[in-house]
């Protein structure tokens, strides 16, 4: 059974009041009739796959997905909005994944948002998700990890998962202070390769998040939170030999930066069978899961990209199940 645990799902009540919204993150539809996303660094196609959880089951059938994770990501925007406006929205979206998961609990787990303007609500809504609506645990922005101070910052949440339990998932989003007083709509994109250049600036976020999980005494006061980063850990994989020479020449007693790759779980989410190959060698397979950003990115990709890649079929079985079974073994 591949389980998927990096996956996205938009309740239809809470789409609706996202129309009633004209500030990211809000829904728009344009002339051809095709609806759309508003995130704060722009427009996202929204299907029906966002919504239709009976069409996902038998998409994920088909494809031989045994369970999805889903989530609210704070790509979106929802979580780094003032909390008196995230906060009903939140609330919904925890409320209806959690009747998701209880209606279908062989084929959905469910992630909690969390209203990151007020860190002592956040608190309150994950012990709500985890004690009374059962939900396994919360998904993060990693700009909230993008220095050792802005994490500490989060530590109450980390206290609160490590005294009940739960699984954080860390995911490309922003920090409450980056959220601008006022919106001004993007004007059209230029032709400089933007696509490309949004690609490389949110795999960079990803690793520095990646730099203060291992590098820093941060996850040390939290040993029984399982947790895992999205995106296979940014552009991390691809610099930390360059990080291991820089400390053999300027540093040479302190402990390389490769040995301590393996202190977190990352996904595969949207990169490819090279990049999984990489990433196998500095974090081990064992700290791989799967993921698929399912349904903006292809599962048919991700998937395709463990089939194909140079690893053994043991290690494609660790990464489609076998790692995503301890981590969730607790909240079975």
């Amino acid at each position: 059974m591949t389980i998927d645990m990096h996956t996205h799902y938009v309740p239809q009540e809470l789409a609706e009041e996202l129309r009633k919204r004209d500030i990211p993150p809000f829904i728009f539809s344009k002339d051809d009739g095709s609806d759309w996303f508003q995130m704060p660094h722009g427009p996202l196609a929204f299907p029906a796959s966002f919504t239709d959880m009976a069409a996902r089951r038998d998409f994920m059938a088909g494809l031989g997905i045994g369970r999805q994770v889903l989530s609210f990501p704070g790509l979106f925007g929802l979580d780094s909005i003032a909390a008196a406006e995230s906060y009903p929205l939140i609330q919904l979206f925890n409320d209806d994944v959690a009747r998701l998961s209880k209606q279908h609990p062989d084929t959905f787990s469910g992630l909690a948002a969390l209203p990151m303007a007020d860190i002592d609500l956040a608190v309150q809504e994950y012990r709500r998700a985890r004690d009374e609506l059962g939900l396994i645990g919360a998904i993060l922005p990693n700009n909230s990890f993008i220095s050792e101070d802005h994490a500490h910052r989060l530590a109450p949440i980390f206290v609160a998962a490590q005294e009940i339990g739960g699984h954080i998932f860390i995911h490309p989003g922003r920090r409450p202070d980056e959220v601008p007083e006022t919106y001004q709509p993007l004007s059209p994109a230029f032709d400089d390769n933007v696509a490309e250049r949004l690609a490389l600036r949110v795999q960079d976020q990803v690793s520095h998040c990646m730099v203060t999980l291992l590098f820093s005494d941060f996850l040390d006061a939290y040993p029984d939170i399982s947790l895992h980063v999205a995106n296979l850990g940014g552009t991390l994989p691809y610099v930390i030999e360059r990080m291991d020479n820089v400390t053999l020449t300027r540093t040479p007693e302190a402990t390389l930066p490769s040995s301590k790759a393996n202190r977190v779980h990352v996904d595969c989410s949207s990169l490819g069978p090279r990049s999984l190959e990489l990433a196998a060698a500095i974090f081990g397979t064992d700290r791989i899961v799967f993921g698929t950003d399912c349904p903006i990115f292809s599962t048919e990709q991700s998937l395709n990209a463990v089939a194909s890649a140079t690893i053994s079929d043991a290690d494609r079985e660790l990464i489609f199940s076998g790692n995503a079974e301890k981590l969730l073994a607790a909240y079975a």
